[in-house]
This record gives C-alpha cells, sequence and structure tokens, in this order.
C-alpha cells in the first residue's frame, strides 16, 4: 500500500510541476538566469519532498508551490518593467574576450 501511495503522490508532484513550468514559460537550462535556476531546484525539492514524505498535505504543497510560483512570475515581469531591478538582482555579465583578445584583468575577477 505504500508503494502505491508514493507512485501516486509522485505523479501528481510530475504533473503539477509540469504546469507550473506551462504557466513560467519554457527555459532552457542554458538560458536560464539566477533567478530562474533556484526557482526550479525549489520547486524540485518540494515535489521530491511532497513524493516520500506522506506527512505533508496536498494543500500545503499547493500553497507553497503558488507561493513560488507567483513570486517567480512577478520577478519576471518585474524584470522586464526594472532593467535596473534586474540588473541589481543578478549582477551583469564580465566581458573576457573583446575584439579576439583575452582580457586577462577581467578572469582574474571571475576567480
Amino acid at each position: 500500500m505504500d508503494h502505491l501511495v508514493i507512485l501516486l503522490r509522485s505523479i501528481s508532484a510530475f504533473v503539477i510541476l509540469m504546469v507550473i513550468a506551462r504557466i513560467l514559460g519554457k527555459q532552457t537550462l542554458s538560458n536560464m538566469n539566477f533567478h530562474e535556476f533556484v526557482t526550479a531546484v525549489i520547486l524540485g525539492a518540494m515535489a521530491a519532498n511532497f513524493a516520500f514524505n506522506e506527512k505533508i498535505q496536498v494543500s500545503h504543497l499547493l500553497i507553497a508551490l503558488s507561493v513560488f510560483t507567483l513570486t517567480s512570475f512577478v520577478l519576471s515581469k518585474l524584470f522586464l518593467i526594472f532593467r535596473n531591478f534586474k540588473m541589481w538582482t543578478e549582477g551583469t555579465p564580465t566581458v573576457l574576450i573583446e575584439g579576439g583578445l583575452i582580457l586577462e584583468d577581467n578572469l582574474k575577477k571571475t576567480i
């Protein structure tokens, strides 16, 4: 019986994450920014915890997933509206090669 419960909880967690992924939009790992990566890890950890921890109620999982989904969605919209906010939260890229030359000072800064 326990195996069946874990199977059902795992499938439902997977389905919920698929719905959330559709709401938040499609992103590949190479195009993810820091905020999207953290959101994906947190949502995955919540879903995995729900799948194996029978003490977690479905309503608690849905509330937590809703909060993180809404937060991620609002941050994405804020990043589009306020460019400075995005640069402040994510930082700016460091140019390593410019005009075919390796910028060694910038390489040292990244270490």
